[in-house]
């Protein structure tokens, strides 16, 4: 055998190792879809409390009484809602939110079982809202 055949047989089998050794094991494959389910899941289960506590606070809240008069409960009060609102006006017509989310805009919502919420814009001044 020539010495380039010979070197040409050894380059395709170190070639067919390589590729061979490369490729995932089936094992393994299924040790990665694993490890990605169980992470999924407690992302999932964290969102799960989440909502949960959410849905507490809510019920909390809801249980609480209300003057019908004053706060979230009464229709007035968010008709009474203009854009342009400071944070102390909104809440001074309904009362204290149950929970506040700050970003670029601020959402404050209260205890509804249909969503009531309002938001601010980035200047802090009522810019939404949708009653419950």
């Amino acid at each position: 055998m020539k010495p380039v055949h010979f070197i040409c047989l050894i380059a395709v089998a170190f070639l067919a190792a390589s590729l061979y050794a490369a490729r995932p094991l089936p094992a393994q494959a299924e040790n990665d879809e694993m490890a990605e389910l169980r992470q999924r899941t407690a992302e999932l289960e964290q969102r799960l409390k989440e909502v949960e506590g959410m849905l507490e606070q809510c019920l909390e809240a809801g249980k609480k009484t209300f003057s019908a008069e004053q706060g979230w409960q009464n229709r007035r009060n968010w008709r009474s809602l203009e854009a342009g609102m400071s944070p102390e006006q909104v809440q001074s017509l309904l009362g204290e939110p149950v929970r506040e989310i700050k970003g670029v805009r601020t959402f404050w919502y209260y205890p509804s079982l249909y969503g009531g919420y309002v938001s601010f814009d980035d200047k802090g001044l009522l810019s939404g809202w949708k009653e419950p």
